[in-house]
This record gives structure tokens, sequence and C-alpha cells, in this order.
């Protein structure tokens, strides 16, 4: 019998992702942790890096890159807090998207008022990084 468990990946401007997974690796602070139904309750910090769901034939379904954050495993399933996610896809379209947020951001960033704005600068880190492990 394959038991499934729920995940979410939440941020601050929306719910990313809600899907049940066979298993779901996590980057943790102290490495990956893979997830699946019955696991131990806990709650850790997470690295930058990529969140992995498999499905009941143990493929990878679904990568979603996160800037850090906060998982909570409990009975109901995982909670995963991030500043900033993005769904991994490896089409021209979602790349050409990512592109042009980095160019709308490095536009904005020349202004003389966003010059020394570091969330500006977080988040083209972030997107040059997804844009990374795109490819």
């Amino acid at each position: 019998m394959n038991e499934l468990i729920k995940i979410e990946i939440v941020t601050p401007l929306e719910l990313l992702k809600s899907k049940e997974t066979k298993m779901s690796v996590l980057p943790g602070s102290e490495g990956e942790l893979g997830i699946m139904s019955r696991h131990t309750p806990l709650m850790t910090l997470l690295n930058r890096g990529i969140i992995k769901l498999f499905d009941e034939n143990n493929s990878v379904t679904d990568q979603i890159a996160v800037d850090g954050g906060v998982a909570d495993v409990s009975e109901e399933g995982i909670t995963v807090l991030s500043e900033r996610a993005e769904v991994l896809g490896s089409n021209a379209s979602n790349k050409q998207i990512i592109n042009e947020k980095i160019n709308a951001l490095n536009i904005k960033l020349k202004k003389p008022e966003f010059q020394e704005d570091e969330t500006l600068k977080n988040e083209i880190d972030f997107l040059n990084f997804v844009l990374e492990k795109s490819n």
C-alpha cells in the first residue's frame, strides 16, 4: 500500500504548491531530509536549495527552488514556509519569465532610491540560482 503525504509550499505572496506525494526531499540546514508518510514530527530550518517531490513510482514529479525557510512536519503533512520559491522548469518559456523578472529588477536597482536595496539584490541572486538549476 502506497501511503502519501501532503506538502504545501507557501511564500508571503501565494500557496505555490499543494500536492500529495510519496516522498519529499528538503534542503535542511543539516543536510537533505527525506520525508514520507508517518515521519516523526519535526520542525527544521531550510537552506537555499531544491525541494524534490516523488510519486508512487519513485520518480521526481516536481522540483521547487526555495531560498531557505522553515519546514514543519506533522501528522497532517509538510508545510514549507519560504520568503522566495520558484517551480523549476527546463522549458524555454519558464527561463524567459525568470530572465524577464531579473531584467525588471536590474532596471529598478539602477534607480537611485533602490541602489542600496538588499531585498532586490537578494531577489536577483535567488532568481539567478533558479536559472542555474533549471538547466
